[in-house]
Protein backbone atom coordinates (compact mmCIF):
# COMPACT_ATOMS: atom_id res chain seq x y z
CA UNK A 1 0.00 0.00 0.00
CA UNK A 2 2.84 2.40 0.90
CA UNK A 3 4.32 1.73 -2.14
CA UNK A 4 1.23 2.36 -4.50
CA UNK A 5 0.74 5.89 -2.45
CA UNK A 6 4.52 6.79 -3.46
CA UNK A 7 3.77 5.86 -6.89
CA UNK A 8 0.76 7.44 -6.97
CA UNK A 9 2.03 10.85 -5.40
CA UNK A 10 5.01 10.73 -8.28
CA UNK A 11 2.88 10.50 -10.98
CA UNK A 12 0.53 13.45 -9.09
CA UNK A 13 3.76 15.42 -9.09
CA UNK A 14 4.55 14.57 -12.78
CA UNK A 15 1.04 15.67 -13.61
CA UNK A 16 1.11 18.72 -11.60
CA UNK A 17 4.70 20.23 -13.74
CA UNK A 18 3.02 19.52 -16.85
CA UNK A 19 -0.38 21.10 -16.06
CA UNK A 20 1.45 24.36 -14.59
CA UNK A 21 4.46 24.22 -17.73
CA UNK A 22 1.12 24.21 -19.88
CA UNK A 23 -0.73 26.72 -18.21
CA UNK A 24 2.28 29.01 -18.31
CA UNK A 25 2.26 29.13 -22.46
CA UNK A 26 -1.32 30.71 -22.34
CA UNK A 27 -1.67 34.21 -22.80
CA UNK A 28 0.88 36.81 -23.75
CA UNK A 29 0.22 38.56 -20.62
CA UNK A 30 0.86 35.34 -18.73
CA UNK A 31 4.12 34.46 -20.24
CA UNK A 32 5.82 38.04 -19.45
CA UNK A 33 5.46 36.94 -15.65
CA UNK A 34 3.09 34.93 -15.31
CA UNK A 35 2.41 30.99 -14.16
CA UNK A 36 6.26 29.16 -14.73
CA UNK A 37 7.22 25.58 -14.08
CA UNK A 38 8.58 24.57 -10.97
CA UNK A 39 10.52 21.27 -12.74
CA UNK A 40 9.33 19.18 -9.77
CA UNK A 41 10.79 20.69 -7.19
CA UNK A 42 9.43 18.57 -4.83
CA UNK A 43 9.85 15.12 -3.93
CA UNK A 44 7.14 12.81 -3.31
CA UNK A 45 7.38 12.98 0.62
CA UNK A 46 7.82 17.05 0.10
CA UNK A 47 4.61 16.65 -2.06
CA UNK A 48 2.59 14.71 0.70
CA UNK A 49 3.14 17.08 3.29
CA UNK A 50 2.83 19.81 1.06
CA UNK A 51 -0.58 18.93 0.47
CA UNK A 52 -1.09 18.23 3.98
CA UNK A 53 -0.55 22.40 4.42
CA UNK A 54 -3.04 22.63 1.47
CA UNK A 55 -5.79 20.42 3.27
CA UNK A 56 -5.05 23.01 6.61
CA UNK A 57 -5.56 26.43 4.26
CA UNK A 58 -8.92 24.32 3.41
CA UNK A 59 -10.22 24.09 6.63
CA UNK A 60 -12.93 26.39 7.72
CA UNK A 61 -11.76 28.42 10.62
CA UNK A 62 -15.25 28.01 12.27
CA UNK A 63 -16.77 24.41 11.39
CA UNK A 64 -13.30 22.56 10.53
CA UNK A 65 -14.57 21.17 7.63
CA UNK A 66 -13.24 21.29 4.30
CA UNK A 67 -14.05 24.40 2.12
CA UNK A 68 -12.65 26.07 -1.19
CA UNK A 69 -9.92 28.25 -1.09
CA UNK A 70 -11.59 31.60 -2.07
CA UNK A 71 -11.25 34.73 -0.97
CA UNK A 72 -13.13 34.37 2.08
CA UNK A 73 -11.44 31.23 3.56
CA UNK A 74 -8.25 33.63 2.40
CA UNK A 75 -9.15 36.37 4.32
CA UNK A 76 -9.93 34.16 7.05
CA UNK A 77 -6.55 32.93 7.01
CA UNK A 78 -4.09 35.86 6.27
CA UNK A 79 -6.39 39.01 6.78
CA UNK A 80 -6.92 38.86 10.38
CA UNK A 81 -3.35 39.60 10.85
CA UNK A 82 -3.18 43.12 11.26
CA UNK A 83 0.00 44.18 10.08
CA UNK A 84 -0.62 41.83 6.82
CA UNK A 85 -4.25 43.29 6.29
CA UNK A 86 -3.45 45.68 3.60
CA UNK A 87 -2.03 42.76 1.58
CA UNK A 88 -3.98 39.77 1.88
CA UNK A 89 -6.28 41.27 -1.32
CA UNK A 90 -2.99 41.72 -3.65
CA UNK A 91 -0.94 38.22 -2.29
CA UNK A 92 -4.63 35.78 -3.09
CA UNK A 93 -4.08 37.79 -6.86
CA UNK A 94 -0.95 36.82 -6.97
CA UNK A 95 -1.76 33.03 -6.22
CA UNK A 96 -4.95 32.71 -8.34
CA UNK A 97 -3.11 32.71 -11.76
CA UNK A 98 -6.14 31.88 -13.79
CA UNK A 99 -8.09 34.61 -11.80
CA UNK A 100 -11.41 31.81 -11.30
CA UNK A 101 -11.23 33.46 -7.09
CA UNK A 102 -10.26 30.04 -6.00
CA UNK A 103 -6.56 29.08 -5.69
CA UNK A 104 -6.09 25.24 -6.18
CA UNK A 105 -3.64 23.27 -5.08
CA UNK A 106 -1.76 23.56 -8.71
CA UNK A 107 -1.54 27.31 -8.34
CA UNK A 108 -0.85 26.90 -4.34
CA UNK A 109 2.45 24.49 -5.42
CA UNK A 110 3.03 27.55 -8.27
CA UNK A 111 3.40 30.52 -5.40
CA UNK A 112 5.71 27.89 -2.53
CA UNK A 113 7.97 26.83 -5.36
CA UNK A 114 8.38 30.58 -6.89
CA UNK A 115 8.52 31.52 -3.32
CA UNK A 116 11.15 29.07 -1.53
CA UNK A 117 13.11 27.67 -4.40
CA UNK A 118 12.56 29.94 -7.20
CA UNK A 119 15.45 31.23 -9.85
CA UNK A 120 15.60 34.51 -10.36
CA UNK A 121 13.03 34.88 -13.11
CA UNK A 122 10.55 33.15 -10.81
CA UNK A 123 11.05 35.41 -8.10
CA UNK A 124 10.57 38.73 -9.88
CA UNK A 125 7.28 37.08 -11.72
CA UNK A 126 6.15 36.59 -8.13
CA UNK A 127 7.36 39.84 -6.72
CA UNK A 128 5.47 41.45 -9.90
CA UNK A 129 1.97 39.52 -9.74
CA UNK A 130 1.72 40.66 -6.00
CA UNK A 131 2.61 44.79 -7.87
CA UNK A 132 0.07 43.76 -10.36
CA UNK A 133 -3.56 42.48 -8.19
CA UNK A 134 -5.67 43.57 -11.12
CA UNK A 135 -3.55 41.89 -13.62
CA UNK A 136 -3.40 44.15 -16.14
CA UNK A 137 0.25 43.91 -16.91
CA UNK A 138 1.31 47.32 -15.07
CA UNK A 139 2.29 48.10 -11.18
CA UNK A 140 -0.05 51.45 -10.21
CA UNK A 141 0.49 53.55 -7.67
CA UNK A 142 -2.35 53.19 -5.67
CA UNK A 143 -1.91 49.38 -6.09
CA UNK A 144 1.58 49.69 -4.59
CA UNK A 145 0.87 51.33 -1.82
CA UNK A 146 -1.12 48.38 0.30
CA UNK A 147 2.38 46.94 -0.27
CA UNK A 148 4.26 49.89 1.26
CA UNK A 149 2.04 50.00 4.27
CA UNK A 150 2.69 46.31 4.78
CA UNK A 151 6.07 46.75 4.67
CA UNK A 152 6.10 49.82 7.21
CA UNK A 153 3.78 48.45 9.80
CA UNK A 154 5.74 44.36 9.79
CA UNK A 155 9.11 46.59 10.08
CA UNK A 156 7.76 49.46 12.57
CA UNK A 157 8.36 49.16 16.63
CA UNK A 158 5.64 49.60 19.20
CA UNK A 159 5.14 52.52 20.10
CA UNK A 160 5.92 51.64 24.07
CA UNK A 161 9.34 49.24 22.79
CA UNK A 162 11.01 52.48 20.87
CA UNK A 163 10.11 55.17 23.82
CA UNK A 164 11.45 52.66 25.91
CA UNK A 165 15.07 53.37 24.16
CA UNK A 166 15.38 56.39 23.65
CA UNK A 167 15.29 59.83 25.58
CA UNK A 168 12.51 61.77 27.28
CA UNK A 169 12.91 64.41 24.80
CA UNK A 170 13.10 62.10 21.95
CA UNK A 171 10.37 59.76 22.45
CA UNK A 172 7.25 61.29 20.97
CA UNK A 173 6.53 59.83 17.32
CA UNK A 174 9.44 57.99 16.93
CA UNK A 175 7.11 54.94 17.44
CA UNK A 176 6.54 55.55 13.34
CA UNK A 177 10.06 57.23 11.95
CA UNK A 178 11.11 53.59 10.96
CA UNK A 179 8.16 52.29 8.78
CA UNK A 180 7.55 55.81 7.22
CA UNK A 181 11.39 55.52 6.26
CA UNK A 182 10.47 52.09 4.45
CA UNK A 183 7.39 53.37 3.10
CA UNK A 184 8.82 56.01 1.56
CA UNK A 185 11.62 53.49 0.70
CA UNK A 186 9.21 51.53 -1.89
CA UNK A 187 7.38 54.32 -3.05
CA UNK A 188 10.97 55.72 -4.08
CA UNK A 189 11.65 52.08 -6.15
CA UNK A 190 8.31 52.80 -7.71
CA UNK A 191 9.28 56.15 -8.73
CA UNK A 192 12.60 54.95 -9.78
CA UNK A 193 10.30 52.33 -12.54
CA UNK A 194 8.27 54.60 -13.78
CA UNK A 195 10.77 56.09 -16.16
CA UNK A 196 7.91 58.23 -17.93
CA UNK A 197 6.33 59.72 -14.57
CA UNK A 198 2.94 58.31 -15.31
CA UNK A 199 2.14 56.01 -12.19
CA UNK A 200 2.61 53.00 -13.61
CA UNK A 201 5.23 50.46 -14.60
CA UNK A 202 5.62 47.31 -16.81
CA UNK A 203 7.09 44.28 -15.82
CA UNK A 204 10.15 44.86 -18.48
CA UNK A 205 10.63 47.95 -17.05
CA UNK A 206 10.33 46.20 -13.43
CA UNK A 207 13.27 43.79 -14.83
CA UNK A 208 15.33 46.64 -16.16
CA UNK A 209 15.31 48.38 -12.66
CA UNK A 210 16.28 44.88 -11.07
CA UNK A 211 19.15 44.47 -14.02
CA UNK A 212 20.76 47.72 -13.06
CA UNK A 213 20.70 47.93 -9.65
CA UNK A 214 19.81 44.27 -8.31
CA UNK A 215 17.57 42.07 -6.52
CA UNK A 216 17.32 43.61 -3.05
CA UNK A 217 13.71 44.87 -3.31
CA UNK A 218 12.24 41.40 -4.20
CA UNK A 219 13.97 39.80 -1.77
CA UNK A 220 12.92 42.05 1.06
CA UNK A 221 9.15 41.84 -0.49
CA UNK A 222 9.05 38.16 -0.81
CA UNK A 223 10.49 37.78 3.09
CA UNK A 224 7.13 39.72 3.88
CA UNK A 225 5.79 37.20 1.92
CA UNK A 226 7.58 34.20 3.54
CA UNK A 227 6.89 35.73 7.23
CA UNK A 228 3.51 36.18 6.39
CA UNK A 229 2.84 32.49 4.71
CA UNK A 230 4.99 30.89 7.68
CA UNK A 231 3.17 32.58 10.58
CA UNK A 232 -0.37 31.12 8.77
CA UNK A 233 0.96 27.46 8.54
CA UNK A 234 2.82 27.32 11.54
CA UNK A 235 0.18 25.87 13.76
CA UNK A 236 0.53 22.50 11.05
CA UNK A 237 3.99 21.80 12.17
CA UNK A 238 5.41 22.05 8.65
CA UNK A 239 8.13 23.87 8.15
CA UNK A 240 9.28 24.53 4.67
CA UNK A 241 12.57 25.46 3.24
CA UNK A 242 14.55 26.10 0.04
CA UNK A 243 15.64 22.71 0.92
CA UNK A 244 13.54 20.37 2.66
CA UNK A 245 9.81 20.26 3.62
CA UNK A 246 9.80 19.05 7.32
CA UNK A 247 6.43 17.72 9.56
CA UNK A 248 7.07 18.42 13.13
CA UNK A 249 3.63 17.36 14.00
CA UNK A 250 3.51 13.54 11.45
CA UNK A 251 0.57 12.81 13.68
CA UNK A 252 -1.64 15.14 12.14
CA UNK A 253 -3.66 14.70 9.47
CA UNK A 254 -5.01 17.93 8.26
CA UNK A 255 -7.45 16.60 5.95
CA UNK A 256 -11.11 16.90 6.53
CA UNK A 257 -12.03 12.62 6.06
CA UNK A 258 -15.72 13.22 5.62
CA UNK A 259 -15.68 14.27 2.54
CA UNK A 260 -13.84 13.30 -1.00
CA UNK A 261 -10.36 14.38 -1.47
CA UNK A 262 -8.98 11.52 -3.26
CA UNK A 263 -8.07 13.68 -6.37
CA UNK A 264 -5.18 15.13 -4.88
CA UNK A 265 -3.95 11.49 -4.18
CA UNK A 266 -4.55 9.85 -8.15
CA UNK A 267 -4.31 10.59 -10.92
CA UNK A 268 -8.53 11.17 -11.33
CA UNK A 269 -9.23 14.60 -13.03
CA UNK A 270 -12.36 15.41 -11.15
CA UNK A 271 -12.23 18.14 -9.06
CA UNK A 272 -12.26 17.81 -5.20
CA UNK A 273 -15.50 17.75 -3.10
CA UNK A 274 -15.78 20.32 -0.79
CA UNK A 275 -18.58 21.18 1.57
CA UNK A 276 -19.87 24.19 1.72
CA UNK A 277 -19.22 26.77 3.89
CA UNK A 278 -21.78 28.57 6.60
CA UNK A 279 -23.06 32.42 5.12
CA UNK A 280 -21.15 34.91 7.46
Amino acid sequence: LAQAISAQLCLSEQLVCLSVSQAGTMGVQQSQYGQKSHNCAFTPKELYNLKQVYFYLCLHTTTLTSCPLDRNQFHSLFGNHRQYKPLWRALFSAIDLNSDNVIDFEEFLTFVTHLKRGDTEARRQLCFRLFDPNCDGKAEKADFRSIAETRAAALRRPTWHASSQLLPNQASGSGSEAGEEHEDEYMSFFNACDDDSDGRFSFEEFESYCMLHGEAVVNQTLKLLEVMFDGVIEETGIVITATDVKNTKPHIDWQDHKIGMGSFFCCSSSPPVFTTPPVA
